[in-house]
């Protein structure tokens, strides 16, 4: 759902600017079993990210290859990357391997990135200022349409992708694109009791014109 004015949810998100903070190498994330010896990084699309990743949480996730060849073999180059859509922390995986014996020569490197640090108040009230107005009338203009399948999360979705385009075209910072359900900046997360919120859960949190509220869950 996207805001003109507060409401019952479970999570609402504000926006932005696409531009990622710096990370820095995170150096007590444990490293992960990548659990070499099922050779997963030899298929094509390699199996990734790998269940130890997943059971973390809702993640999207990246890779690409990279041959050399010599003379008498060709080494090859995975590079992985999984981004944890609810905390933005990332692991790079840089797996190496012989083509003639994989599992013989596999080598593996692993980089952990922490979550970027929360914004400030004034960045969100200037991510508000830039993206929020424009946000919501593109979801007051698709009233009595269907956009994507219809869910909730494919609307936000296609208002920040055609939003960020007609950014770019102006040659203005786009905002952030959706990360799997994530849709921005967490502001506030609620938990859902037997009966609806009350009012005055959400006052204070921040939403605006343009906040977006996300139910992670829901039933009859």
């Amino acid at each position: 759902m996207i805001f003109r004015s507060s409401s019952t949810l479970l999570h609402i998100f504000n926006y932005p600017p696409s531009t990622p903070q710096s990370h820095s190498v995170m150096s007590n994330q444990k490293d992960f079993d990548l659990a070499l010896h099922t050779k997963w990084f030899t298929k094509e699309p390699p199996s990734f990210p790998l269940p130890s990743m997943k059971a973390l949480g809702p993640c999207t996730s990246t890779w690409s290859w990279t041959y050399e060849q010599d003379f008498s073999d060709t080494t090859k180059i995975l590079i992985c990357a999984v981004l944890w859509t609810d905390t933005k922390a990332i692991t790079k995986v840089r797996v190496t391997w012989k083509r003639s014996d994989p599992l013989g020569t596999v080598v593996a490197e692993q980089k952990h990135y922490p979550p970027p640090p929360p914004l400030s108040d004034e960045d969100l009230v200037k991510a508000h200022n830039l993206y929020g107005e424009n946000i919501a009338l593109w979801a007051e203009e698709a009233v009595g349409t269907t956009v994507g399948d219809g869910e909730c999360w494919t609307l936000i979705q296609k208002a920040l992708a055609d939003l960020a385009d007609t950014y770019r075209q102006f040659g203005k910072e786009p905002p952030l694109l959706s990360q799997g359900r994530t849709h921005g900046h967490p502001i506030l997360t609620l938990t859902a009791p037997s009966c609806p919120f009350p009012d005055h859960h959400c006052k204070g949190a921040g939403e605006s014109a343009g906040s977006v509220g996300e139910m992670a869950e829901g039933g009859g």
